[in-house]
């Protein structure tokens, strides 16, 4: 029989983060002789993060840079207490492992973790890691990547792994017909999923109305639907009525917790490219229309959507400051010609891509480090 083992999981912040660390917790748990103990900067507040699965050590934090020298003295000091904070906890947890999901409110719990001479594994989801992930991996045991290109920007050892998913994130775990009747939709019109996720979904909201709710649009008849998570209450009663306005069937929300529904509801999308997205579509073979948040971190949902684009080839890439209502029609109308030929081909891609590139388990890799 297996000794049981800790695992000490930092993360915080975006659902980006959180998402993936949540889907690890629980792929990790499902072993019984694994325990798993949640660290992070305000994980208490995050929205994002399930305080009832787990148990969990919520540190202070604060970022690396500021141009405010008032700022950065505050920032330095929350990162000498969530040190303090993250050595208290692992001295009482003494986890065999931690894992990093990256950013900085990560940090404090990592270095601890390395001070208390833990062993340390990172994920890096975006093709350029995030500062505390080019900075920590050099300690590393491995890091694992979801890009190969990401392993260029690591001192560290790498190893491209899969993205961890949330429970149910599995093309075929309930069929098309299922998934859209969630929705309220029908089961057999071409659908659109559009999501902006946890950050800047206004952009994409404000240009996907305009297209669709406009006198030019030319493909607005009875074989099409739109499945809008807005990301924004206040947005989404006012997007409803236009939807409702010009006879589009929609299903509207601000946010939706059952995602695994969307993507297999969905024919084709439009929506940032964060990693998770990226993975996501991918798992559920959905062709997308990416628009990178123009403000990510060193522009790195710009190199994930040109993943998905140019290697993948599922993918079709426009940039916020070159979007308009205009050009965004033109590119739905070219996906939706032809009994949308071009969205089947690149699902087609998609699906091939799979095949070739059969990726490691994290929580496979995280095993084999425990108990090798």
């Amino acid at each position: 029989m297996f000794q049981k083992k800790k695992v000490l999981i930092a993360a915080g912040g975006t659902g980006g983060h959180i998402f993936p660390a949540l889907a690890l917790a629980r792929q990790l748990s499902a072993n019984a002789n694994i325990e798993v103990v949640f660290a992070g900067g305000n994980l208490e507040r995050n929205r994002y993060f399930d305080k009832s699965a787990y148990q969990f050590h919520s540190t202070a934090c604060g970022a690396f840079s500021s141009k405010n020298p008032l700022k950065l003295i505050l920032s330095v000091g929350k990162i000498g207490q969530g040190l303090w904070q993250s050595h208290r906890a692992i001295a009482t947890i003494r986890p065999d492992l931690a894992v990093g999901f990256g950013s900085y409110y990560t940090f404090p719990a990592l270095v601890a973790s390395l001070l208390h001479r833990v062993p340390v594994v990172l994920h890096e989801a975006n093709s350029i890691p995030g500062k505390v992930n080019r900075l920590l991996s050099r300690y590393a045991l491995v890091t694992g990547i979801h890009f190969p290109d990401t392993a260029a920007f690591m001192p560290g050892k790498t190893a491209v792994v899969g993205m961890p998913l949330r429970p149910g994130f599995k093309k075929g775990s309930v069929t098309v017909e299922e998934a859209r009747n969630y929705f309220g939709l029908a089961p057999d019109k071409l659908t659109l999923l559009v999501f902006g996720g946890s950050q800047g979904a206004q952009a994409i909201n404000n240009c996907v109305i305009k297209a669709l709710c406009s006198s030019l649009n030319s493909l607005m008849d009875e074989n099409f639907q739109v499945i809008h998570v807005t990301g924004h209450p206040e947005a989404t009663s006012a997007i409803r009525y236009r939807y409702r306005e010009w006879n589009i069937p929609a299903c509207v929300k601000d946010f939706e917790t059952r995602m695994d529904l969307a993507w297999a509801a969905a024919d084709f999308a439009i929506s940032r490219a964060g990693a998770g997205t990226i993975s996501e579509a991918i798992e559920y073979e959905v062709p997308a229309i990416l628009v990178p948040f123009p403000r990510a971190a060193d522009n790195h949902q710009e190199l994930n959507a040109d993943f998905m684009v140019k290697t993948v080839g599922g993918a079709e890439k426009l940039l916020e400051r070159d979007l308009n209502e205009r050009l965004l029609l033109h590119v739905i109308e070219d996906w939706t010609s032809n009994g949308a030929a071009k969205a089947q081909e690149m699902r087609n891609r998609i699906a091939a891509y799979k095949i070739e590139k059969e990726l490691k388990d994290l929580a496979g890799l995280i095993h084999e480090i425990l108990y090798k």
